[in-house]
């Protein structure tokens, strides 16, 4: 009897310590999907941002050049003429501004949780 004891003991002892392994094991791949999120999500958010800035870049450019076409543009014409549209180049630029500006507060939210605001 004593002996049946001893095996029972012993195998409730093999059979914890097997559910412990398991368990650190298991805490072990949790940890590791983990940490393999944190670097995919960290360089998903550093692209993001690396294209939002070339967005950003190529609209501060692409509206230069608009802004340098309309100045060209209106110095063709008369006095009055380039007034009305120094005035309208610049409602125009402050659009594309305002715009880009835009751009910039959504990608903040998007990236630091709204933290921003």
């Amino acid at each position: 009897m004593k002996e049946a004891v001893q095996r029972i003991l012993e195998t409730e002892k093999q059979v914890r310590e097997s559910i412990e392994r398991a368990h650190a094991d298991s805490q072990t791949i949790v940890r590791d999907a983990e940490e393999r999120s944190r670097r995919v999500e960290d360089e998903i958010r550093q692209k993001a941002v690396h294209e939002a800035q070339e967005l950003l870049e190529r609209m501060k450019r692409e509206a230069e050049e608009e802004r340098a076409r309309q100045v060209e543009k209106a110095r063709g014409g008369s006095v009055d003429l380039v007034g009305k549209k120094a005035a309208e180049i610049e409602a125009a630029a402050e659009r594309v501004t305002n715009l880009i500006l835009g751009v910039e507060a959504t990608q903040g939210e998007l990236f630091d949780g709204g933290a921003s605001k």
